[in-house]
C-alpha cells in the first residue's frame, strides 16, 4: 500500500510539472498570409509565436484550421521554421506552410495552441487559457491577388512603471491596400474571449498618465496603428489584441476584404529609466525617381546607449527597397543613423509610405524602453511634358505630348480643358488637377496625342483653351502625377461669332431680341473671296435646334428677331456664313439669358442661366443686376436701378435681394421686377469688351399669401410589375393615371380657374415640362404613350387672375427593372440551351429597362476566358448569347467558371443605376 501511495504521489507531481512546462511559454503571435502564385490558389501562411525563453517548451504543436474545412497540426506539417533569440527572453518561432484553397471565398485562418504564459494580470487563469490568433483573406478573381498585411516590428518590447508604454506592429500591405486598426480581446478559440478579461488602463493596473494627469488610457490609433498605454501602474504581465484591417477600393467603394489580428503581452516593470526620444525629419513628398537621403537622429536622457531601427515598407519592399546604417546598433548617446531610398515609378501610389522609427535604450539594469514615432514619404509622379498643340479642321485641336517617363507604371492619361488660362504652379505634392478644368479624354499610356473634337461641336471661334495633362496610376494602389504645364491655342475665328444675345422687350407675343455677331476675320480669303452674306437660325431652348426657323440671310451682322415669348421661352441662335450663296460653315450657338426668381424668407434669390461661346465668367467682368419696385412700367428702363455687381467667379450666378444693398427691407405684397446683364468677352482683339446681354424682365414677390395652395397628386397605376406582366420583353408603350385633390386650407385663394400638370422622366431634379392645362372641374387624367414608365409628376392651381401655386407634391414611378442569368448551359449544338445569355421567356423574367451590360468570364484560377460589353455592339445586345469558347474561339472543357461585372438599368435612383454581376455558370457537356 505504501508503495502505491509513493507512485500515485510521483505521478501527480510528474503530470503537475509536465503541465506547467506546457502552460508558460506563449506570448504574442499572429498568422500572414501570402498567394504564391497568381494562376493558382495556393497560399504560403506563416505562423509566428513569440515564446517565453525560461520555458523549455517548444512552440508549434498547436492546430492551424484553413477555414476551408481543413486543419493539421502545424509543426509537423510545415514546411519551414526559424527560431530566433530577440532579447528580452524572447523568442520568436516561424512556422511556414503551404495551403491550396479549392476556390474563390472568403477564408479566416485560425492557430490555436496550449497555453498562454502564467500569471497574465488582466485575465483569469491564464497558465489554462489557450492562445488563439485569426486571419481573414479575401479570394476573388475580381478582386485580384490579395495577400494579408505584413507586420515588420515584433511585439518584444517592455515598459516601466509610470512611464508612456508605446507599440507600433510596422505593418504595411504588399498591394498596397489600405489599413486601419482596432483594439480587440484576447481569444481563446474562434469567437471566444478569454477569462474576465480587463484592459490595462483599468482603474486595477493604472492610476495616471506619465505626466501626472489622470485617467490613465490605453488607446490604438486608427490610422498609424500606435498603441499607447499612458501609463503603467502596476509592475507585471498583460496581454492585449488588436486587429489590422484591410480595405480595398472596388468599383468605387471600400471594401474590407481581410485582417490579422496581433495578440501580444507587454511586460512592465519598476524602474527609474526614462524613455528615449526620436528626432525625425520632416515628412517628405517626393517625385518617383527621387533619392532620398535623410539623418534620423537619437538621444537618451539617461545617457545610455541607443539603437535606432527602422521599420515598415520602404525598407521591407523588393523593388529598390530602402537602407539605413548603421543597422540594429547601440552606440553612444545621441546617435544617427543614415536612411536612403531610391524611389522608382513603381513606388507611385495614393497612400503615403509609413516608415516606422524605433529608438531603444540600454539601462546598465532595469528593463530598456523604446519609443516610436512614424516618418511618412509620399512618393507622386512626375508631371506630363506636353510637346506641342495645333489647331486642326473642323475647329478641332490635336495636342501630343513626351512618353511619359512612368509610362510603365500609369495606367492612363487624363486630358483637362478650361476656357482661358490658368497659369498656377501645383503646390508641393499637390497632384491631380484643380477646380475649373474639364476631363475631355483619357488615353493610355501607349497613345502620345489628343484630338479635341469637342463631342463633335468644334469648339469656339475666339476662344483660347487650354490644357493639362495628370497621370493616373492603376488599383489597388492608385495615386496621380503632379500636373503637367500649361498649353494653349485660341481657335481661329473663320466663321462668324456671336457677341450678343440680348432681350430687349419681355413680352408673352412681343417681345425682342437683339443678335449681333462678327465677320468670319480668320477666314482664308483666297479660297472664299466673298461677298459674304449671313443666313441667322433660331431655335428654342439653350441648345439643339428644336422648333428651328431662318430668320432669313443679309448681309448686315446684325439683327433684331421681334414677335417673341421672351417672358417664358429661352432661344438659341447660330449664324451660318454664305460666300457667293453657298454654305462656308456656321458659327456656335448662343442663347438668350434666362433669369429664374426665387422666394426665399423675405427676399428674392434670383439665379440666371444661358449657353454661349463666350466666356461669361470673368473676374473682371461684374454682371449687373437691376431692379424695379412696381411691375406698373416694367418695360420701362428707367424705373430701374442697379442694386447690385456679382462675380460671378467667387458667386456664381446668382444673387439674393433682401433689401441690404439700400438698406431697406422687401415689403411683401409688393411685386419686384429686375434684369441682369451679363458681361463677358472672347479672347480676340479688336472687339469691344465685355460683351453685355441682358436677361428678360422677371416679376416676384417677396411672400404673397393669397396664391392658390398646391393640390395633393395622387399616382393611381397601372403598377409596372403588373402592367408588364403579360408583356413582351420590347414593350415600350406606357400609360399613368393620376388624381389630385384641391387644398382649400388657411388663407389660400379658393377661386380656381384651372390645374397646370408638369411632367419630367429625369427624376425629381429633372427639368420638369407642362404637358396638361386642364379646367378646375377635372380631377383626375391618364397620360398615354408614354415611351418609358419612369417618371415624376407636379401639379399646380391657378388662380382667376392667374397667379400659380407652388408646385404639389412630387410623384414619381420608377421603372421596374429585371435582369436574370442562368447558372448552366450546354454548348452542344442542339438547338437548345446552346448559350449563356439572359432569359427571354417566360415574360416575367424579360430583361427589363436594361440599358446595358457589361460581363467578365473566368476559370477556378481566375484567368479571363471571355468578355462582352453590349455598349460596344452595334445592336447594344443586352442578352450576352456566349457560346462557351474562349477569346480564341477554342471550346473550353465542362466545368464551373466564375462571371462578373454589371448590368445598367434605366431607373431614376442613381443607387439603383447599376447592379453588380456575380455567380458561376456550369458548362455541360
Amino acid at each position: 500500500m505504501k508503495l502505491k501511495i509513493t507512485l500515485g504521489l510521483f505521478l501527480f507531481f510528474l503530470l503537475a510539472g509536465i503541465t506547467e512546462v506546457w502552460a508558460t511559454h506563449i506570448r504574442a503571435g499572429e498568422i500572414i498570409a501570402e498567394r504564391v502564385n497568381v494562376q493558382t490558389l495556393e497560399y504560403e501562411i506563416t505562423v509566428v509565436g513569440y515564446t517565453d525563453t525560461r520555458s523549455s517548451v517548444i512552440f508549434g504543436p498547436g492546430i492551424i484550421n484553413f477555414g476551408d474545412g481543413r486543419e493539421t497540426e502545424l509543426q509537423t506539417e510545415s514546411d519551414f521554421k526559424l527560431v530566433e533569440d530577440l532579447g528580452n527572453l524572447i523568442e520568436k518561432n516561424t512556422y511556414v506552410i503551404r495551403h491550396v484553397f479549392q476556390g474563390p471565398g472568403t477564408y479566416t485562418i485560425r492557430f490555436q495552441e496550449f497555453n498562454r504564459n502564467d500569471r497574465t494580470l488582466n485575465m483569469d487563469n491564464s497558465v489554462d487559457t489557450p492562445f488563439y490568433v485569426e486571419t481573414t483573406i479575401t479570394i476573388d478573381p475580381f478582386y485580384g491577388v490579395n495577400n494579408s498585411p505584413v507586420l515588420t516590428i515584433p511585439p518584444v518590447d517592455n515598459g516601466a512603471v509610470n512611464v508612456r508604454y508605446i507599440h507600433n506592429p510596422g505593418a504595411y500591405d504588399p498591394d498596397g491596400d489600405s489599413l486601419a486598426y482596432e483594439m480587440d480581446i484576447p481569444k481563446q478559440a474562434f469567437e471566444r474571449p478569454v477569462n474576465n478579461y480587463r484592459s490595462p488602463a483599468d482603474d486595477e493596473f493604472s492610476f495616471s498618465q506619465e505626466d501626472g494627469s489622470t485617467p490613465a488610457f490605453l488607446t490604438l490609433d486608427p490610422v498609424t496603428g500606435d498603441l499607447v498605454w499612458d501609463a503603467p501602474g502596476t509592475a507585471g504581465q498583460f496581454n492585449v489584441a488588436f486587429r489590422i484591417k484591410e480595405y480595398r477600393k472596388i468599383n468605387g467603394e471600400w471594401e474590407l476584404i481581410g485582417w490579422v489580428v496581433r495578440d501580444m503581452q507587454i511586460i512592465i516593470e519598476n524602474s527609474n529609466n526614462r524613455r528615449p526620444e526620436l528626432i525625425l525629419p520632416p515628412d517628405l513628398c517626393v517625385e518617383a525617381g527621387t533619392l532620398i537621403e535623410e539623418v534620423i537622429q537619437g538621444q537618451d536622457p539617461d545617457g545610455d546607449p541607443i539603437k535606432i531601427e527602422v521599420f515598415g515598407e520602404p525598407v521591407e519592399i523588393t523593388t529598390s527597397p530602402g537602407s539605413y546604417s548603421p543597422e540594429a546598433e547601440y552606440q553612444p548617446t545621441p546617435g544617427i543613423v543614415n536612411f536612403n531610398w531610391q524611389t522608382v515609378c513603381n513606388h507611385v501610389r495614393a497612400r503615403e509610405y509609413e516608415v516606422r522609427v524605433r529608438i531603444t535604450d540600454q539601462p546598465s539594469s532595469g528593463p530598456a524602453l523604446v519609443d516610436i514615432k512614424t516618418w511618412r514619404i509620399k512618393v507622386v509622379g512626375p508631371p506630363p511634358v506636353f510637346n506641342e498643340i495645333e489647331q486642326m479642321p473642323g475647329r478641332s485641336v490635336e495636342l501630343n505630348w513626351d512618353p511619359y517617363v512612368c509610362g510603365n507604371s500609369a495606367s492612363e492619361m487624363q486630358v483637362w480643358r478650361r476656357i482661358n488660362s490658368d497659369p498656377y504652379e501645383p503646390d508641393s505634392c499637390e497632384t491631380g488637377i484643380r477646380a475649373g478644368y474639364e476631363l475631355i479624354g483619357t488615353t493610355d499610356l501607349q497613345t502620345f496625342d489628343f484630338l479635341d473634337e469637342n463631342g463633335g461641336a468644334g469648339l469656339a471661334p475666339g476662344n483660347t483653351y487650354c490644357y493639362r495633362l495628370v497621370a493616373a496610376f492603376p488599383e489597388p494602389r492608385l495615386g496621380e502625377s503632379i500636373v503637367s504645364q500649361e498649353i494653349c491655342v485660341t481657335i481661329d475665328v473663320d466663321v462668324p461669332i456671336i457677341t450678343n444675345v440680348s432681350i430687349e422687350e419681355t413680352d408673352t407675343e412681343d417681345g425682342e431680341i437683339f443678335i449681333k455677331w462678327t465677320p468670319p476675320y480668320d477666314i482664308d480669303q483666297v479660297q472664299f473671296p466673298g461677298p459674304y452674306t449671313y443666313e441667322l437660325l433660331r431655335s428654342t431652348g439653350f441648345t439643339g435646334n428644336s422648333d428651328q426657323v431662318s430668320l432669313g440671310v443679309t448681309s448686315d451682322t446684325l439683327f433684331t428677331d421681334t414677335g417673341l415669348n421672351t417672358d417664358a421661352l429661352v432661344y438659341n441662335y447660330d449664324v451660318v456664313l454664305l460666300d457667293r450663296n453657298t454654305k462656308i460653315d456656321t458659327s456656335s450657338k448662343a442663347s438668350s439669358v434666362w433669369l429664374e426668381p426665387t422666394i426665399i424668407n423675405e427676399a428674392i434669390e434670383l439665379n440666371w442661366d444661358f449657353t454661349v461661346p463666350w466666356n461669361n465668367s470673368i473676374s473682371q467682368y461684374k454682371h449687373e443686376v437691376y431692379r424695379n419696385r412696381t411691375d406698373a412700367d416694367a418695360a420701362d428702363e428707367d424705373n430701374f436701378v442697379l442694386i447690385a455687381e456679382v462675380d460671378v467667379t467667387q458667386d456664381g450666378f446668382t444673387f439674393l435681394d433682401d433689401g441690404s444693398f439700400n438698406g431697406v427691407p422687401l415689403e411683401k405684397e409688393v411685386s419686384y421686377c429686375y434684369y441682369v446683364i451679363t458681361k463677358g468677352a472672347y479672347n480676340v482683339d479688336g472687339l469691344e469688351y465685355p460683351l453685355e446681354n441682358k436677361s428678360q424682365i422677371v416679376c416676384a414677390k417677396p411672400d404673397d399669401n393669397r396664391l392658390p395652395c398646391p393640390p395633393v397628386l395622387t399616382f393611381e397605376g397601372p403598377m409596372c410589375e403588373e402592367y408588364l406582366a403579360g408583356m413582351p420583353c420590347n414593350t415600350n408603350s406606357f400609360e399613368h393615371e393620376l388624381s389630385w385633390t384641391p387644398d382649400f386650407s388657411g388663407e389660400c385663394d379658393d377661386e380656381l380657374s384651372g390645374y397646370k400638370l408638369y411632367y419630367t422622366s429625369d427624376g425629381e431634379e429633372g427639368q420638369f415640362e407642362l404637358i396638361a392645362e386642364l379646367s378646375s372641374l377635372e380631377l383626375s387624367t391618364t397620360i398615354t404613350d408614354l415611351t418609358t414608365y419612369r417618371g415624376c409628376y407636379y401639379i399646380t392651381a391657378i388662380d382667376r387672375s392667374g397667379n400659380e401655386s407652388e408646385p404639389s407634391n412630387i410623384v414619381c414611378v420608377e421603372n421596374c427593372p429585371n435582369y436574370n442569368l442562368p447558372n448552366a448551359f450546354t454548348p452542344n449544338g442542339d438547338g437548345t440551351n446552346d448559350t449563356f445569355m439572359a432569359f427571354d421567356n417566360p415574360f416575367a423574367q424579360c430583361p427589363r429597362f436594361v440599358t446595358g451590360v457589361e460581363i467578365f468570364i473566368v476559370n477556378r484560377w481566375g484567368v479571363e476566358v471571355f468578355s462582352y460589353n453590349s455598349l460596344e455592339s452595334a445592336e447594344n445586345d443586352v442578352y450576352i448569347r456566349w457560346d462557351g469558347r474562349d477569346k480564341n474561339g477554342n471550346e473550353l472543357p465542362a466545368g464551373t467558371y466564375y462571371y462578373s461585372g454589371s448590368v445598367s438599368f434605366d431607373v431614376l435612383d442613381p443607387a439603383q443605376q447599376q447592379e453588380s454581376l456575380k455567380g458561376t455558370i456550369q458548362i455541360l457537356k
